[in-house]
């Protein structure tokens, strides 16, 4: 006993060491004094400014940001989930540089990947060992270090964390010999998953969607049944719950309210000639510094988009187990898995690609246009082909030490991460010769009218007039002693007219801004706001009235309740995750 003991420590350290060499590789390009300047870069390092300004203002959450637009707010808390934020928010606040907290941010990343991807395919393939190398092929995947440092893509990131986790739950759920404890761990981990998407990135949880879809459409046999639909739904009532904070304020400002993000616009824009090309497919040195060019443009100036060929030769390799019939020995599970995962991944990287009909299935209907365009890159299904793609390299590796030979486990250890860590070296190589660099220890070092695709402005706000739009207001108005905090602001106003006047403040005007006038004798009254020139906020001052204006953001009472929903979920959510485990540790001893 005492053997076999030091054994699993042994291995423990092991693993852990392994998995701290994944992380360390993944975030060599944070070992200096500057930041890689992404694409998106600006906007998020917005967003944890904005978010840390809006808590030292007192607010929580967070919904209006008072940093964007020298002060006026911005929404994007609403539109843009913030939950996984807030660490670096708080780093903020503790007086840790922006750029430092971002890094932070990154590695916080580049753990939760390496561990969550590593018990996924662990799990999935029921061998730590297998767990290690497929944490280390999606770790270190070139699309995903191009979404780390080349583009700065925070958010597709950060979902990028819950992929494996989502496979590992399909798995679970589709499992021919699947029992009650699978099909509820299945579905829990589904509606995390789910819920980690939707508050990390809107558009991969769309992609998410897409490929349940299809395996709903091949796997229609095992799915039609009672214990899987229900557990279907039980999934979406974890998600739902999970992310109730963030969807009931989204969806109120979607369907009831005026945005760039929801105006009928861009209706011809096509995206399938910014696929990628089948040599960035099978690319082993690419490049890492670069745009999403026009296919017009060549391959010369794009970065990194496709899976490249340390994954793709899973596939080859594969085919030819196959031809020599190796496949059939395999247990149905694994096969199974290995043809969905296969076949799943391949169809992934064509929809990635410009040979895959996009523009004809725009011209389809407007459904579909709407979809596809909020889409904005056919190599956005890179992110999850490379997931599948690693559950094949996986699957192969399972098969060379399922039959006990060494050489052939070496040689496909060495196949997949030794071209992996060749065409890993040549990114860090461009992109330290090539990327640009910036230093950003706080927001004076940026322009706060940084928005990417100004989305979630109100309709025709004119941003180049916010910027010497100042506080204006009727002749017969006179304001005093003006204090800002945060959204909110407090002032004396003093209305000297029989009638009522207007006052235009330095602030956007997004629904749930409300006012009150205190006056002299400690009554409130309220003071009606509405949108004024170029959307920001009016006040109408009532006539011949005296006294101290407050403004501030308050959120509807189903805001509120939507919030308590999350945390009852989350409860419930821990409660049977614990449930779930302690059952199988029983089974297990």
């Amino acid at each position: 006993m005492q053997d076999y003991s030091m054994e699993d420590k042994m291995k423990n350290i092991k693993y852990a060491v392994c998995y701290l060499v994944i992380i360390l590789m993944a975030s060599i390009p944070l070992f200096n004094n500057y930041l890689i300047r992404g694409h998106d870069i600006y906007f998020h390092l917005m967003r944890i400014e904005g978010l840390a300004q809006g808590l030292r203002a007192g607010e929580f959450p967070v919904r209006i940001q008072p940093a964007w637009y020298d002060g006026y707010g911005y929404a994007v808390s609403v539109f843009y989930s913030d939950l996984f934020l807030y660490p670096a928010a708080l780093l903020r606040l503790l007086g840790i540089s922006l750029q430092d907290a971002y890094k932070v941010y990154v590695v916080l990343c580049n753990i939760a990947t390496a561990l969550i991807s590593g018990y996924s395919f662990g799990k999935i393939f029921r061998k730590r060992e297998i767990g290690v190398f497929g944490s280390c092929l999606y770790t270190l995947a070139p699309y995903r270090l191009v979404n780390l440092y080349t583009r700065g893509a925070l958010g597709e990131y950060t979902g990028m964390i819950f992929w494996p986790l989502l496979i590992y739950s399909c798995i679970l759920l589709l499992n021919e010999d699947r029992k009650k404890v699978q099909i509820q761990k299945g579905a829990v981990l589904m509606g995390i998953s789910m819920a980690g998407m939707l508050q990390s990135h809107m558009l991969t949880a769309e992609i998410a969607c897409m490929v349940l879809l299809l395996l709903v459409i091949v796997h229609c046999r095992r799915i039609f049944h009672k214990e899987v639909i229900l557990a279907g739904c039980g999934a979406v009532a974890v998600a739902l719950g999970l992310s109730a904070w963030f969807l009931i304020p989204f969806l109120d400002y979607m369907l009831f309210e005026r945005f760039n993000i929801n105006s009928i616009r861009n209706n011809d824009i096509m995206i399938q000639r910014q696929g990628t090309f089948l040599s960035q497919v099978f690319a082993i040195f690419d490049n890492a510094v670069g745009q999403s060019l026009d296919a017009g443009a060549g391959t010369a100036g794009d970065f990194t988009q496709g899976v490249g060929l340390s994954l793709m030769l899973s596939v080859i390799i594969l085919m030819l187990l196959c031809i020599r019939g190796y496949l059939k020995q395999e247990e149905r599970r694994n096969r199974q898995i290995t043809i969905t995962a296969a076949g799943l991944g391949v169809l992934m990287v064509v929809m990635s690609t410009l040979y895959f009909p996009w523009d004809r299935l725009c011209r389809i209907s407007r459904i579909f246009r709407y979809i596809i365009v909020k889409i904005q890159f056919p190599w956005r299904f890179t992110g999850v082909a490379v997931g599948l793609l690693v559950v094949v390299w996986c699957a192969v590796l399972n098969y060379t030490e399922r039959e006990y030979d060494r050489r052939k486990k070496v040689i496909t250890i060495c196949l997949a991460v030794g071209i992996l860590l060749l065409s890993v070296g040549h990114f860090v190589i461009d992109l330290n010769q090539r990327a640009e660099r910036i230093q950003v220890r706080s927001v004076k070092e940026m322009d706060t009218f940084v928005a990417s695709g100004e989305e979630y402005l109100p309709v025709d706000t004119v941003l180049d007039e916010l910027k010497t739009q100042e506080l204006y207001k009727d002749d017969c108005v006179e304001i005093s002693d003006v204090v800002y905090r945060g959204t909110s602001m407090t002032m004396h106003v003093k209305n000297t007219s029989t009638q009522q006047a207007g006052l235009d403040l330095p602030r956007l005007y997004y629904a749930g801004y409300q006012a009150l006038e205190v006056m002299d004798e400690g009554q409130h009254f309220p003071i009606e706001v509405t949108d004024g020139t170029n959307h920001v906020i009016k006040l109408m001052i009532p006539e011949e009235t005296e006294g101290n204006i407050t403004l501030s953001f308050r959120e509807p009472w189903y805001w509120r309740l939507a919030e308590i929903i999350t945390l009852l979920s989350a409860g419930i959510v821990i409660l049977y995750t614990y449930k779930i485990w302690t059952r199988e540790k029983l089974k297990n001893e």
